[in-house]
């Protein structure tokens, strides 16, 4: 695998169908989100923080995947605030309209707020998503 460090918090990974052979995965399993895929992705991870030297943050963590011409992967992994961003505007558009509003607020929010603030706003975010999953 190759890795590419884009910024403090952001590296990317591109991996060959020989690294998804060595890690017994196939991108399916990473897109359905199978155990063998969850691995991989954290596995993966890890090796770019290591050989990039980042120290992750585990707040404000966005993934983005995108199949290359010559049929490699690039995962690029992000606990960048302004990726966040993006990743939240992009829920906008599935978002019902009692959701949209909250969303547009919690998104103007960060915007305005410094890298520290805005940190501890996604991780209270994050927090609560959290836990309304393990209630729902």
């Amino acid at each position: 695998m190759e890795y590419h460090k884009k910024a403090d918090l952001k590296v990317e990974c591109i991996a060959t169908q020989e690294d998804f052979e060595f890690f017994g995965v196939t991108l399916d399993d990473v897109l359905d989100r199978t155990e063998a895929g969850m691995r991989f992705l954290r596995k993966t991870k890890e090796l770019c923080a290591m050989t990039q030297k980042v120290a992750w943050t585990d707040v404000a963590y966005t993934l983005n995947i995108t199949v290359l011409p010559d049929e490699s992967v690039a995962f690029v992994f992000s606990e960048c605030i302004a990726d966040y961003i993006v990743s939240l505007r992009h829920s906008l558009a599935m978002a019902d309209a009692q959701t949209r509003g909250p969303l547009e607020e919690f998104i103007g929010a960060l915007e305005k707020a410094d890298e520290e603030e805005a940190r501890r706003l996604v991780a209270h975010f994050e927090k609560n998503i959290k836990d309304e999953r393990m209630r729902g």
